[in-house]
C-alpha cells in the first residue's frame, strides 16, 4: 500500500466532504436533533397520570399519606369523598386510577395493626395500570417506613430502596446507548453508502478503478474520513448529552474510544459494502436502513429486551453489530469499565470486521475485472 497515494485519497475524500454541506449537517445537526427527541420526548418515565383519592380516614397519617400522593411527580391527583365519584371518573376517562385510604387507616397503623391502601388502575392500558401500582405501592411504602413510631407500631415494616447503576432511573440514561448506535450507524452507513453510490452514479468510481490505486487503499481512503466524522458525531454527542440531560459516564475515554473505533470501522465497512452492490443512492439507502436502523431499534436491545423475544429472533440479533456496541456503551456510561463485557463485545465487532473487510475486497476486484 501506497501511503502518498492513500494521502491524495484522502485529502479528495475531505474536500468532497466539505464540498457536501449535507454530511456536516448529518454529522453534527442530525445527532443533536436525536438526543433532543431521545431525551425530551421519547421517554420511558410516565409522570403526571391523572388518579382519583378516596380519603375516608381524616386522621392525621392519612393526610399525611395523601399529601405524598399529592405532592409526587408521578400523579395528577384529585381528593374526592365519594368511591362513585371516582368509578365515575375511570369510566368517563377522566382518570387512569383510583387510590383508597380507608376508615380507620391511621388508627390500625399507629396501633401496628394490619393498614391497607387499594389500588384501583384501568386496564384498557396495562402498561400505565402497571406504573400506577408501582408507584402507589412505592410512596406508600416509603411514606409508613418514615414515620416517626416505633417499629413495632409500624407492624414491623422497613423499606430499604436502592437501584445499582441507573439511581435516578431517568429514561435517557437508558437509552443513551441506542442513541450513540443509531447516530454512529446513519453517519457512517448511511453516508458512506450514499457517497460512493453517488460516484458510480457519476462515473468516478470507475475511474479510480481503471488507475492503478490498489483496491486495499481506495478502501483505507472512504473509510479514513468519514471515522474521523463519526468520532466528531460521538465527542458532541456524549458532550451534549452531559450537557442537556447530565447523562451518566461512569467508565474512561480509553474503554469508550476502542469499542467505539471497531464500531464505526464495521459500520463504515458496511456502508461501502451496501454502495458498491447497489451503485444507486435510493437503493443503497433503502439498504443502510434495513441494515442498520431497523435492527439497532428493534433487536440490538435498546428498546425491547431481547431474552423477550421469540427464541429465532434471539439468534437473528447476533448478527447484528449494533447488539454488541449497545451493551459496551450502556456498560461504560452506566456501570463503568467493565472489561469482561468490553472486551468481548469489542472481539466480536473485529471479527465482524474482518469478515466484511473480506467481503469487500472480494466485491470490489470482480468489479475490477
Amino acid at each position: 500500500m501506497n501511503i502518498t497515494t492513500v494521502k491524495a485519497l484522502v485529502r479528495k475524500e475531505i474536500k468532497q466532504i466539505r464540498r457536501d454541506v449535507s454530511n456536516i449537517l448529518v454529522a453534527i445537526v442530525m445527532p443533536a436533533l436525536i438526543l433532543a427527541i431521545f431525551g425530551y420526548g421519547m421517554s420511558f418515565d410516565i409522570k403526571n397520570i391523572r388518579v382519583d383519592i378516596v380519603q375516608q380516614d381524616s386522621g392525621k397519617i392519612a393526610n399525611d399519606l395523601v399529601d405524598s400522593y399529592v405532592h409526587s411527580e408521578y400523579f395528577d391527583v384529585n381528593v374526592v369523598r365519594s368511591s362513585q365519584e371516582a368509578g365515575g371518573h375511570m369510566e368517563s376517562g377522566r382518570t387512569m386510577g383510583t387510590i383508597f385510604v380507608p376508615e380507620n387507616f391511621s388508627k390500625n397503623v399507629s396501633a401496628g395493626r394490619k393498614a391497607e391502601v387499594q389500588v384501583v388502575s384501568d386496564g384498557t392500558d396495562p402498561n400505565t395500570a402497571a406504573y400506577i401500582e408501582a408507584y402507589a405501592s412505592g410512596i406508600f411504602h416509603r411514606h409508613i417506613s418514615s414515620l416517626a413510631y416505633p417499629k413495632d407500631n409500624r407492624g414491623g415494616m422497613r423499606i430499604l430502596d436502592r437501584l445499582w447503576f441507573n439511581p435516578t432511573t431517568g429514561s435517557i440514561n437508558f437509552l443513551m446507548a441506542g442513541a450513540l448506535t443509531m447516530i454512529i450507524s446513519i453517519v457512517g452507513t448511511f453516508l458512506t453508502s450514499l457517497v460512493i453510490a453517488k460516484e458510480w452514479e457519476r462515473g468516478t468510481m470507475e475511474a479510480i478503478i481503471a488507475t492503478p490505486v490498489s483496491i486495499g487503499e481506495i478502501i483505507v481512503s472512504k473509510v479514513i474520513p468519514y471515522f474521523g466524522l463519526c468520532l466528531v458525531s460521538l465527542a458532541f454527542s456524549l458532550i451534549y448529552g452531559k450537557l442537556a440531560f447530565n447523562s451518566p459516564f461512569e467508565g474512561s475515554i480509553l474503554a469508550m474510544l476502542l469499542v467505539s473505533s471497531i464500531f464505526i470501522t464495521v459500520s463504515l465497512l458496511i456502508g461501502i459494502l451496501i454502495s458498491t452492490s447497489a451503485k444507486d443512492q435510493f437503493v443503497a439507502a433503502m439498504g443502510a436502513v434495513t441494515v442498520t436502523f431497523l435492527p439497532t431499534f428493534m433487536l440490538s436491545g435498546f428498546v425491547f429486551e431481547i431474552s423477550s423475544m421469540p427464541l429465532w429472533l434471539q439468534f437473528l440479533s447476533y448478527i447484528f453489530p449494533a447488539k454488541y456496541y449497545v451493551s459496551s456503551v450502556r456498560t461504560i456510561c452506566m456501570a463503568g469499565d467493565i472489561w469482561e463485557i468490553i472486551v468481548r463485545d469489542s472481539l466480536v465487532l473485529g471479527a465482524m470486521a474482518a469478515i466484511l473487510l473480506w467481503l469487500l475486497k472480494k466485491k470490489l476486484r470482480k468489479n475490477v475485472e
